[in-house]
């Protein structure tokens, strides 16, 4: 019996070491050439107006076609919707090809968007047709003869409006006619859409709105005509060429904003009275469900004050209803939701230190505060005004995760709808008896489940499983917590190797980004998790921290990073290398950081002014002095330059070139429109000037997010090979 207690676990023990021996070496072209580990998605995805069931696409690449599916809810039946292969286009005379579509408000009408065309991050500009379900009739706008942009159909079907040459202009569906609504848009004027820098900070482009009844359009007018250009240059073809847009740095002129209401019966535009003052920022308008009135956001330009108005869309008159404010800076956001049947509204707030929902009246009373505690709601998706309930999102029972929750009116009934432990975003059904959840984990790929609307699955619609990544083991991270020298908790996570062994010491390579408000350690599935684990397979551990200053965590763990991001962040990052330092498996003298874009930042702070803790880094579109970024983020975090001079200069690289030992790759994409490449060479000239010497990396042509033809894989083989070498 004994011998045989001896055979079984030498049989243990040899096909543990045969597993191991048969894990596939991980290539960065098995990750980002080979498609061979990609997972599955649902694309597309719409709701029927009666919520019974929903619409996806559904794309054969082989036979090049594209159809749109439906799915019942009850029988979890799919079916054929539309066959977009037997819709002609009237230009290219072939079978249409989508890019994206919606569906007007009584499900009769689609609106196809076709030959669609990147404006910086957005593909905005396309082509747009209106698609008749009982006629059949294919309309394009503007007569097909331009791309468009911010297409919408009204909510009765029968108008479409959409912004060319930044003027705004409708078109009747049934007629044909064409109205152009405003006529002084130019290079400085912009009417329904944004300039650049709204569009990146207040996270919006399409700046126009239907009223509820249609027969209104609410609009931003903006002139930018005072704001500062940049300018970069486009080295294709045989003469190069210069790009230049409208760019405000921290302490320029910023755009005049103002916020018009165009009837269509009249033709008239009545102006919203927002103030004397123009140098304040409107980052949302919003209509009530009264089509006369309008609700609109008002922000200063410090965005330390936010205010709520109502406007009279007769005459014009507003009056403010709502008033937050904050020592540091208040967020916008999207949790505004009137209730159709009384008057009232779901609005968030931080006032308590942490975001929750709370209920008011129109006049601006406050009825009731409907969530508390420490934790933040993160998304309002609406109400469900028939069972008195408030959808929304969460990380109530962690602060890593984010859960479906509903609350009633009366701000009791608190339920948590999502079930699996994870990261959860719900999209609701119209009349909100389901919802899709959409969720991941650190060890659960993206899944996609239909529920019920306490939260029961129906059944599960997109599952990935990591049975693909079978022949990789794919290396998991562990969340942990760790406390500073000063006594602050921070949370955190660690990739190890499959078969770590800790009797071994391994260099470590932090992953970091560190923003205010931003949250890295969150148990939700890593895009990345393939390339660290191909790191891991050559002997890395990955780390990665939440400094003082990110989110998820309150206001006042929030408020740390104002007036000085570098100095938490960098601080921080240290404390991660010093407590990694004192782990029995870890190689102290041999710990790198690699961050893109504000983890860029992070990098070059940490090879400079912390360049005694860390021996590599990799700094991927760096920022190298906030005074070269964007007015309208760096000044909600560090506020006006001419009043904050310490604190920019605290949190410059350029200040602290002469601490840099080595061990940096830096890499920068030429067309860059976000964090200008101007930082790149301003920090490496100062490396130049100070005898130091570094690597670097330009992409020609390509933006922040470097994506181009094989660039990725170009960018992480270079990467892999750097850190081989010089960690």
């Amino acid at each position: 019996m004994r011998r045989m207690i001896v055979l079984s676990s030498l049989s243990v023990f040899f096909l543990i070491v045969s597993l191991f021996a048969q894990q596939k070496e991980l290539t960065v072209k098995d990750i980002y050439q080979s498609g061979k580990y990609s997972l599955k998605s649902l694309s597309g995805v719409q709701w029927l107006p009666n919520g019974d069931a929903f619409l996806f696409i559904k794309r054969d690449k082989d036979k090049n076609e594209t159809v749109l599916m439906k799915h019942d809810v009850k029988t979890g039946k799919e079916s054929q919707w539309l066959d977009l292969n037997s819709i002609v286009d009237p230009l290219t005379k072939e079978p249409l090809r989508l890019f994206d579509y919606r569906l007007s408000d009584d499900g009769k009408k689609i609106l196809f968007k076709t030959d669609a065309r990147r404006v910086w991050r957005r593909f905005d500009e396309a082509r747009f047709l209106v698609y008749d379900l009982k006629t059949q009739k294919l309309t394009p706008l503007h007569n097909d003869s331009a791309r468009v942009r911010h297409a919408k159909l009204s909510p009765d079907g029968q108008k479409a409006g959409y912004v060319l040459d930044n003027n705004l202009f409708v078109q009747d569906l049934s007629s044909g006619q064409i109205s152009q609504i405003t006529r002084d848009g130019s290079a400085d004027i912009i009417n329904g859409q944004f300039d650049w820098v709204y569009e990146e900070e207040f996270g919006r482009s399409d700046g126009w709105r239907w009223s509820p009844d249609g027969k209104k359009i609410a609009f931003w007018r903006v002139d930018q005509s005072n704001e500062p250009t940049f300018s970069w240059t486009e080295f294709e073809g045989k003469y190069v060429k210069v790009r230049t847009i409208r760019y405000p740095e921290p302490g320029d002129a910023n755009a005049v904003v103002k916020i018009g209401v165009y009837h269509l019966n009249s033709g008239k535009t009545v102006w919203m009275d927002i103030g004397e003052e123009t140098d304040i920022y409107i980052p949302r308008i919003k209509w009530t469900h009264n089509p006369e009135v309008l609700a609109i956001e008002r922000m200063n330009r410090l965005q330390n004050k936010l205010e709520l108005l109502l406007g009279n869309c007769n005459d014009g008159s507003t009056k403010v209803i709502l008033t937050e404010t904050d020592s540091c800076w208040v967020d916008v956001r999207d949790d505004l939701t009137f209730l159709k049947k009384k008057d009232l509204f779901v609005w968030t707030s931080e006032r308590d230190g942490f975001r929750h929902i709370y209920l008011y009246d129109l006049k601006g009373n406050l009825k009731r505060q409907l969530t508390r505690g420490n934790w933040e709601v993160t998304r309002v998706f609406g109400v469900d005004e028939k069972n008195g309930r408030v959808l929304f999102s969460a990380n109530k029972g962690s602060s890593i995760e984010n859960h479906i929750f509903s609350v009633k009116l009366n701000g009791k009934g608190l339920k948590r709808l999502s079930k699996i432990a994870g990261s959860h975003r719900a999209d609701f059904s119209p009349n909100r008896k389901y919802f899709i959840d959409f969720y991941s984990s650190f060890t659960i790929p993206p899944v996609i489940a239909l529920c019920d609307s306490k939260g029961k699955t129906i059944r599960k619609l997109v599952e990935n499983t990591t049975d693909i990544f079978e022949d990789v083991k794919i290396a998991f991270p562990q969340y942990l917590t760790f406390k500073t020298e000063d006594g602050v908790e921070l949370n955190a996570r660690i990739i190890k190797p499959v078969d770590f062994d800790s009797t071994k010491k391994y260099p470590v390579l932090i992953y970091g980004y560190g923003g205010p408000a931003s949250q890295l350690v969150r148990n939700a599935w890593s895009r990345s998790i393939l390339w660290y684990t191909l790191l891991t397979q050559k002997g890395y551990i990955i780390f990665t921290v939440d400094n003082r200053g990110t989110g998820g965590r309150g206001k006042a763990f929030k408020n740390l990073a104002y007036g000085n991001i570098g100095k938490y962040a960098l601080q921080d990052h240290i404390e991660a290398a010093k407590y990694l330092a004192g782990l029995p498996y870890v190689d102290k003298n041999r710990i790198g950081i690699w961050g893109w874009s504000g983890g860029g930042y992070l990098t070059l702070m940490a090879m400079t002014k912390g360049s005694e803790y860390f021996k590599a880094g990799i700094a991927v579109a760096p920022i190298a002095d906030l005074r070269l970024y964007d007015s309208i983020w760096t000044e909600r975090y560090m506020g006006l330059p001419q009043q904050n001079k310490a604190g920019y200069d605290s949190s410059s690289v350029l200040n602290y070139v002469d601490r840099y030992k080595g061990g940096l790759l830096i890499v920068h994409g030429s067309s860059d429109d976000n964090v200008h490449m101007q930082n790149t060479m301003q920090v490496i000239k100062r490396f130049q000037e100070a005898g130091k010497q570094f690597r670097l990396m330009i992409y020609p042509g390509l933006n922040h997010s470097l994506l181009g033809p094989n660039s990725r894989y170009h960018l992480y083989t270079m990467m892999t090979d750097f850190i081989l070498e010089n960690l």
